[in-house]
């Protein structure tokens, strides 16, 4: 029989806090993995099984011995600092869809990047943020002719279930972006009461589960093989007139981003001959807002073939002009 679900998250952070006292632990998983566990005491008991502390019966049970009798050095206060962990993608075709901004979308540029795809055999889709705009809730300002949080929410439901209707087999990822952030940033600012009731998170009012999509959230960045890839707002700053070589100086290794909307490459060559390469993404959205009439932003998308043994990648920024890709 194999480890539930609750298991294998313990055993993850004893493996990435081996010194952390129990309760502390406890509650540390609680907070950040609130729909795996009914409470703190659920989450102890199950540190105190996989510890040998929840009796001698159960700790025979036990195959792997790896954290019984683990020893706390040194019993320090709880800290609050911040993992920085990225999400792992191993498949071998990817393809990649920046900045849709719903309901702003631009649907035949969307429909040609899903051609793309489909015709590339992809087995991996990677949306990199900006997939809500939510133009209604932002900080900015407002026009309240726009379409409401719950249209956008149901435009996006009924985007995500086309796409998993396209690519059934395929892994979905989502990555939040500065838009779709900004649904979270409302409840904590405005409805701090609400803000920790799981119904109200992203991902379970678009039911992601249901359609198998993973979510990749607080500004974690994604590996696919040696690429690394972010949304773009977490450098702050990262556009400019290239946003690929404004990013290179922030990030200095091989990168991808999308946010900025525009198509850019920068290479550079290591005193040891290592080639590392930026590239920012065009987006897939209208192309003239009302707050920028005039831009220099363009429509587009990015697709990797990544060598799963080596890491290595090819990574092909695509273009759409009129319909066609280049």
């Amino acid at each position: 029989m194999g480890i539930r679900i609750s298991g294998k998250i313990v055993r993850e952070y004893l493996k990435r806090f081996p010194t952390l006292p129990n309760l502390t632990l406890a509650k540390k998983i609680y907070k950040e993995n609130k729909l795996q566990f009914s409470n703190v005491e659920a989450v102890r008991n199950t540190i105190r099984y996989y510890t040998g502390r929840a009796g001698e019966k159960n700790k025979n049970n036990i195959t792997d011995k790896e954290f019984i009798d683990r020893k706390i050095d040194f019993n320090m206060p709880e800290s609050y600092a911040l993992t920085y962990e990225p999400y792992v993608i191993s498949q071998s075709k990817i393809l990649i869809l920046s900045d849709l901004h719903f309901p702003y979308q631009d649907n035949q540029a969307i429909k040609t990047a899903i051609k793309y795809g489909k015709e590339k055999g992809v087995n991996c889709i990677l949306i990199n943020g900006d997939l809500f705009d939510f133009a209604t809730i932002s900080r900015h300002e407002k026009d309240w002719r726009h379409r409401s949080v719950a249209e956008e929410f149901d435009a996006v439901r009924k985007f995500l279930k086309e796409l998993r209707g396209h690519f059934p087999k395929a892994k979905i990822v989502f990555k939040e972006g500065n838009h779709d952030e900004r649904f979270e940033k409302f409840l904590f600012l405005k409805a701090p009461e609400i803000f920790d009731d799981n119904e109200f998170k992203l991902e379970v009012r678009l039911r992601l589960g249901e359609l198998k999509i993973d979510i990749v959230k607080d500004m974690l960045p994604v590996k696919i093989g040696k690429l690394n890839v972010l949304h773009g707002h977490e450098l702050q700053g990262s556009g400019g007139v290239n946003p690929a070589r404004a990013t290179f100086l922030k990030t200095i290794d091989n990168v991808l981003i999308g946010h900025c909307h525009r198509t850019s490459t920068h290479l550079e060559k290591t005193f040891n001959g290592k080639v590392l390469a930026v590239n920012s993404s065009g987006c897939l959205c209208g192309m003239y807002p009302m707050f920028s009439r005039v831009n220099k932003w363009n429509l587009g998308f990015v697709y990797v073939e990544l060598n799963v043994k080596t890491g290595e990648y090819v990574l092909e920024n695509k273009v759409i002009i009129a319909n066609k890709v280049y």
